[in-house]
């Protein structure tokens, strides 16, 4: 067995997964019920069954329960690019490094007893922080997760904001995980492809979502809020986060 497996979360988007050009060993999950379809154009396929799919949690639980890999990195199927900022400039990371890099940091996330790891989410060069390498305290979000064995889970009852969840949880219970600030993905999240999660989420769920993380965590550590910070129940699908914890 491998110590690191790759697994690229897929639904109704046989022909359409972009990740496997930049993570070429990685395998596709899929709900058992699509197998057919992707099989017209991938090998390397893993199916689950078609009940321990259809929202991001349960999907995402799914393979952390039968992945038996040490490290296990888990992406969407639509990252299009692994990028760095250097000189004032944008670089994609050669694929063909891309596993050797991540290895890397798996194992840096070993050393210092971090249980999640992740890349930038922003693709902003203001972002990049130049004088702070890696963070602490920073969000690691469900496109692109790095995970070490762990017995915490995604919130099912949180069908959607479920990183955000799953990295407080972490955040919890080992004070710290790993964002590796150079680093950032480029990605169509939702955007220009048919399939997808994302055709199963509404307003109503997306927004009792946001309701219930506020609940559990607290609006002085969670927050739903509007682009321009002001909480409206109506409109309140981006993420205020404030770890109340002293860190990086």
């Amino acid at each position: 067995m491998n110590k690191l497996h790759i697994a690229i979360r897929s639904y109704k988007r046989a022909g359409q997964v972009k990740s496997i050009e930049i993570f070429k060993n990685a395998n596709i999950w899929i709900p058992e019920s699509q197998k057919k379809e992707y099989e017209k154009y991938y090998d390397n396929i893993i199916t689950i069954p078609d009940e321990e799919d259809g929202n991001s949690s349960r999907k995402l639980n799914s393979i952390l329960n039968r992945c038996e890999a040490e490290w296990l990195l888990i992406v969407d199927d639509d990252i299009t690019d692994i990028c760095y900022f250097e000189n004032g400039k944008s670089h994609s990371v050669d694929p063909d490094k891309i596993e050797d890099i991540i290895k890397h940091y798996f194992q840096l996330a070993e050393d210092l007893g971090v249980k999640l790891w992740g890349i930038n989410v922003n693709a902003d060069p203001m972002s990049y922080r130049v004088y702070s390498p890696f963070s602490f305290l920073s969000p690691v979000l469900a496109p692109f997760s790095a995970h070490l064995k762990t017995d915490l889970r995604y919130d099912e009852n949180i069908p959607y904001k479920e990183d955000y969840d799953f990295w407080l949880q972490n955040i919890n219970k080992y004070r710290k995980t790993l964002r590796i600030n150079k680093f950032h993905y480029k990605h169509y999240h939702g955007s220009g492809l048919s399939g997808g999660l994302v055709g199963k989420r509404t307003m109503d769920k997306e927004k009792q979502s946001v309701e219930n993380m506020m609940k559990k965590w607290g609006t002085k550590v969670y927050k739903g809020t509007r682009a321009n910070g002001l909480n409206k129940r109506n409109n309140i699908l981006n993420s205020q986060v404030k770890v109340p914890i002293k860190g990086l």
